[in-house]
């Protein structure tokens, strides 16, 4: 019976901030003074960032969910809402010198959900199609016509390898994608191609 009351003692000190409750500044980047008030929930851990630490260390994760300490309590919040904004084209964090209008309403599908994106398709002189910078990203176009949406190579492989096992169809998957994103069924996500 005590192993049960130290997992319940866990579970509730992680809906908290746990060992971080009395943590003032931020861990990311030497001498960060911003209070800590993000964590993310894929990410290995539970350290406490600041919005601009955690903003730095997703890029190359975009699809992460981000939890925001209100003071109380976590609330959901995304990378697309604290800043996060991904340049195709380039290595991740490298500027483009002539990107493409800002696309804030791209819909990526992950494993762990249905994400909004804000993303730029470089337009210098040597690069790809919009489709071909997708593919390159591993992530595949909804539409080969200005693409405003695309799934993950991983979310692909994922469905196949479960449609195998489960017999899942393709409306169970999306409506399981669905739930992970926004499990009240008040907000689900909309795609758009």
């Amino acid at each position: 019976m005590e192993e049960w009351d130290h997992f319940l003692l866990e579970l509730v000190r992680m809906e908290g901030r746990g060992d971080f409750t009395l943590q003032e500044t931020c861990w990311g980047s030497a001498g960060c003074p911003n209070a800590p008030e993000f964590r993310c929930e894929d990410c290995l851990g539970t350290e406490l960032y600041c919005k601009a630490c955690t903003v730095e260390r997703h890029i190359e994760n975009p699809t992460h969910r981000i939890k925001y300490w209100n003071g109380q309590h976590f609330e959901d919040t995304n990378l697309r809402d604290l800043g996060l904004r991904l340049q195709l084209g380039h290595p991740p964090g490298e500027h483009c010198s002539n990107p493409s209008l800002i696309h804030t309403d791209f819909v990526l599908l992950d494993i762990n959900g249905v994400h909004n994106v804000v993303l730029c398709f470089c337009k210098c002189q040597t690069a790809q199609s919009r489709t071909t910078q997708l593919l390159r990203m591993h992530w595949f176009p909804a539409t080969t016509l200005e693409p405003k949406t695309a799934a993950t190579f991983r979310l692909l492989h994922n469905f196949h390898i479960l449609s195998f096992e489960s017999k899942a169809s393709t409306f169970e998957y999306w409506q399981t994608l669905a739930r992970l994103t926004n499990n009240t069924g008040l907000n689900p996500p909309k795609v758009s191609s």
